[in-house]
């Protein structure tokens, strides 16, 4: 019986990494944004999430210098139109990798998005294309959805921050 239960967990320990196909993803994807975040090679995501950031109105900071590190990888984005003296509101976005053989860059492991809870809550809700109820939502409590593999899950702030953290369900139910 032990033999058994260890051949079963084999392959699914052995082939952890998402095995879906661009194909798979788009069909599963219910609008042109939503696609696989984590378990996927970086890169192969970030146009959808830049896409929607820069349609809510926020842009790229290009002034905004991190060290670079291939695993960790950090951008801003600001309000892209602001009046008078306001200050542009500001958005970040966090990605961890980890390199993976056979794979030519990092696979992504964790996304965080936060900043305004404004332009959070509207890439939240124009991103995944779940129905999600904020009518019971307070500050301070977090809502979760689910893609495929990814999880994101998303903490109302009190202070007009918000969070996003996506993680493979793996990592979020542990």
């Amino acid at each position: 019986m032990k033999k058994l239960i260890i051949l079963l967990l084999f392959p699914i320990i052995f082939y952890s990494q998402t095995s879906l196909t661009n194909d798979d993803i788009y069909a599963a994807a219910g609008n042109e944004y939503e696609t696989l975040l984590t378990n996927i090679e970086a890169g192969n995501n970030f146009p959808a999430v830049s896409e929607l950031l820069h349609k809510i109105g926020m842009v790229d900071d290009e002034t905004f210098k991190t060290k670079f590190d291939v695993l960790n990888q950090k951008w801003k984005y600001i309000e892209q139109v602001t009046s008078g003296n306001q200050k542009p509101r500001v958005a970040y976005i966090n990605w961890t990798g980890k390199k993976v053989k056979g794979y030519s860059q990092p696979i992504i492991t964790k996304l965080e998005i936060w900043g305004d809870t404004e332009y959070i809550i509207k890439f939240y809700i124009n991103f995944w294309s779940r129905a999600i109820n904020f009518k019971d939502t307070k500050p301070g409590e977090t809502v979760t959805t689910r893609f495929l593999s990814d999880v994101a899950a998303l903490s109302v702030g009190t202070n007009g921050q918000s969070k996003i953290v996506v993680t493979t369900a793996k990592d979020y139910y542990k």
